[in-house]
């Protein structure tokens, strides 16, 4: 069974209803929804989806991006079999609006980011096999991904599926693209200098 879980938000911008449309009462799949009622921070129902699921292959679906039927398709068929290649990763990003630095940024987080250092942002969605998790995440604000890559890591490296994981772009179109760039690049610099999460999250939000 592939189990899909979604982290959901309050937000306009939802795009998984899209991709999970035709996967609805499937018998090779669960879909569970996690909302914010359930538990405030993303890592919290991370953790919540993950021990309620039942599947052998997890796949935590970006709640603003739409996967192709195909790549969960392909993620069906493979979690019937033992015989699977590789143990996690996540989709090629890409964003649903063009623009040239927009495009840098994906090319960058796939590229360097999961090619090269191992670490894949939700927006990849993120999928990987039950036998990898072997820790609940911290309850921290942000950068959840960031560390379920790590633990991961500690195993095995990432594949990055050729199919397209198409991400809203709306924070970057709302706030201007080059500052939320930069409000990005604050935010990875203060998780580095160990900076409260909780702080980290009230700049994200604003």
């Amino acid at each position: 069974m592939l189990s899909i879980i979604v982290p959901t938000d309050i937000d306009e911008n939802i795009y998984y209803k899209e991709s999970l449309l035709p996967f609805q009462g499937h018998n090779d799949v669960e879909i569970i929804l996690i909302p914010q009622k359930e538990a405030f921070t993303r890592a919290e129902r991370f953790n919540l989806g993950f021990h309620r699921s039942k599947g052998n292959l997890i796949l935590f679906h970006h709640p603003r991006t739409n996967l192709p039927k195909e790549a969960i398709v392909y993620l069906i068929e493979k979690s019937k079999t033992q015989l699977v290649e590789w143990e996690w990763g996540g989709f090629l990003h890409s964003f649903d609006q063009k623009h040239f630095f927009l495009n840098w940024i994906s090319w960058y987080s796939n590229e360097v980011r999961v090619r090269r250092k191992g670490i894949v942002y939700f927006d990849h969605c993120i999928f990987f096999q039950r036998h990898l998790w072997k820790e609940d995440l911290s309850p921290s604000y942000l950068f959840e991904d960031t560390e379920l890559s790590q633990n991961f890591l500690k195993q095995s490296k990432p594949v990055l599926l050729p199919f397209q994981a198409v991400t809203s772009a709306h924070r970057f179109i709302k706030n201007g693209i080059y500052k939320q760039t930069l409000l990005n690049f604050i935010l990875k610099i203060g998780n580095q200098l160990q900076l409260p999460s909780s702080f980290l999250f009230s700049l994200y939000q604003k």
